[in-house]
């Protein structure tokens, strides 16, 4: 009884917040931002809710996070990498040439 007591809480909770709480478009929004500024406290309370009620928010921040991880791992290691090839003249201009025919 107490097992099926808490579970239809939960439920009644969990319910509420995704009334009460930001679309899983604007939260997706919200979590691409915090990756290029600090968000405010309401901000994080609704983002952090809402990702832990909602599998898919939470999957998009898991893979956004390692995408993240893994471009600064590359960004490390690419001044190694970089050499000072450039473009053949004849390369850009091919390149100009399409970009021009094209508009």
């Amino acid at each position: 009884m107490a097992v099926r007591l808490y579970e239809k809480l939960k439920h009644t909770v969990r319910y509420w917040l995704l009334r009460n709480l930001p679309t899983c478009q604007q939260t997706v929004a919200t979590i691409s931002e915090s990756m290029e500024r600090p968000l405010s406290f309401s901000e994080r309370v609704k983002t952090r809710l809402h990702v832990w009620i909602c599998v898919w928010c939470q999957w998009y921040l898991e893979h956004l996070v390692l995408i993240r991880d893994a471009s600064r791992a590359q960004a490390e290691k690419a001044p190694e990498l970089m050499t000072d090839a450039t473009l053949s003249t004849d390369a850009r201009e091919r390149i100009r040439r399409r970009l021009t025919n094209q508009n």
